[in-house]
């Protein structure tokens, strides 16, 4: 084992955040490093951008890739960029989010000290909007050690760049290396089989900054018409991914059609809520003194 590393970035439209993005992979303290990057069609000038800064990573020791492809989702350009994977550990990671110097370090000692363990994961923080407010990953005490996470990939947010997967681990979950498309990205599925066949491990350290953005995938506003309809991609997309599982598949069938009905009372809440409020405004506004 020589313990390589292949970080997997997709890019599109980046450009704004990559001259920071690029250099905290520079800047990352273990070799052997390869980095993929799977340029989703932008039209920005990442594309260029990359190949003008590729000599600069492969003097500081990192092999490079950069994948030229048609604009087709974060997802698809996953599935290319594996197809290229030589690493005994694969990582990936958001091309507007920072790592700190030791994110890949310290994740890949993990798993060198730990070889009954198949994946792991980092501490980080969360930078919210434009002012900056940080927040940690995890805000449970009880979340801060190695657990089963398979259940929890259900319900809660996963953060690309703090995960680490063995590479024989997730080549008995694809493979042909290729995971589900969905337009909802490309963390669940990277995650959710591995994590059916592995306790995942815990690095306490913080060594990665995960911006959520106003203008992000995740956080933009949606009408509800697009909150349903990104809800309902998500169910597919657990559905897509639990073949893969190694797990009792009629059990998850149920839970997840548990989700798709949860989801739904959750969104009529609140489009009621809403309409509550919208129409009490309307009242007062229409009040007036005689």
């Amino acid at each position: 084992m020589n313990g390589s590393v292949s970080l997997v970035v997709p890019v599109y439209n980046a450009l704004p955040y990559l001259k920071d993005f690029v250099k905290s992979v520079q800047d990352q303290t273990w070799r052997p490093l390869e980095c993929i990057f799977a340029d989703d069609g932008s039209t920005d000038g990442s594309l260029e951008y990359l190949k003008e800064k590729e000599s600069d990573l492969v003097k500081a020791g990192i092999e490079v890739k950069i994948l030229t492809l048609q604009h087709a989702g974060q997802a698809s350009a996953v599935n290319d960029a594996l197809k290229e994977v030589t690493g005994e550990y694969l990582t990936w990671c958001d091309a507007d989010d920072i790592m700190l110097p030791r994110c890949i370090e310290v994740k890949a000692d993990y798993l060198q000290e730990h070889p009954d363990i198949g994946l792991v994961r980092n501490e980080g923080l969360i930078i919210t909007g434009e002012d900056g407010e940080k927040a940690d990953l995890s805000t449970k005490e009880e979340d801060r050690r190695d657990r089963d996470i398979f259940d929890e990939l259900l319900y809660l947010t996963c953060y690309a760049g703090c995960f680490m997967v063995r590479m024989s681990l997730f080549d008995i979950c694809y493979p042909d290396r290729s995971i589900p498309i969905s337009p909802e990205g490309q963390n669940l599925q990277l995650l959710m089989p591995p994590a059916s066949r592995s306790i995942c491990g815990y690095v306490p350290e913080v060594v990665y900054h995960y911006y959520l953005r106003n203008s992000g995938h995740a956080s933009r506003k949606r009408s509800y018409k697009q909150m349903l309809d990104r809800r309902m991609n998500f169910i597919k997309l657990y559905k897509d991914i639990l073949p893969y599982c190694d797990c009792d598949q009629e059990y998850y069938l149920q839970l997840i059609e548990g989700l798709k009905k949860q989801y739904m009372e959750e969104l009529i809440r609140s489009a009621v809520t809403q309409a509550r409020e919208e129409m009490k405004k309307r009242e007062s506004g229409n009040s007036y003194i005689s």
